[in-house]
């Protein structure tokens, strides 16, 4: 997978244009003298995506003409493949959820609510919460990928 005559750069876009502009640089590598082989758009990295090229990518390059795209992130020829594999394989959301920690609910029925973790259930990437404004205390139980944290638990 890792070719010593490619390299990785970071584009800069338009947060948000991420994905579009991917698809468009996906198009336009198909053309002569662009020389892209691969594109990856990581959900981490907001503003950036990162291109595996045989050429230095040189925007000024017509066939390189895309909307939202800002630029390329100078350095010494491109990132290594080491620093891009961290993208590859993101941490699961879970892992970074704490019994006691306080969340926002972002989809579901309780969107908008804040809540309390009570339980965290690893295996099935499920949490248990108590709403916090509720008059009764009720166990709602969501997917992680449901909810966003507000305050990790105190010390």
């Amino acid at each position: 997978m890792e070719d010593t005559n490619s390299s990785i750069y970071a584009l800069k876009t338009s947060v948000g244009q991420e994905r579009s502009v991917a698809r468009l640089l996906a198009r336009k590598a198909k053309m002569p003298g662009v020389g892209i082989s691969s594109i990856l758009v990581p959900e981490s990295l907001k503003g950036y995506i990162l291109v595996e090229s045989d050429t230095k990518i040189d925007l000024r390059n017509p066939n390189l003409k895309v909307q939202h795209l800002r630029g390329v992130v100078e350095g010494k020829g491109g990132i290594t493949f080491e620093e891009a594999k961290r993208f590859l394989k993101p941490e699961p959301i879970i892992s970074s959820i704490q019994k006691g920690s306080i969340v926002e609910l972002i989809s579901g029925p309780f969107k908008g609510e804040r809540a309390k973790v009570v339980r965290i259930d690893e295996s099935r990437e499920e949490v248990v919460l108590e709403l916090i404004e509720a008059a009764v205390p009720i166990p709602v139980t969501v997917k992680a990928d449901q909810i966003r944290i507000i305050q990790k638990e105190a010390d």
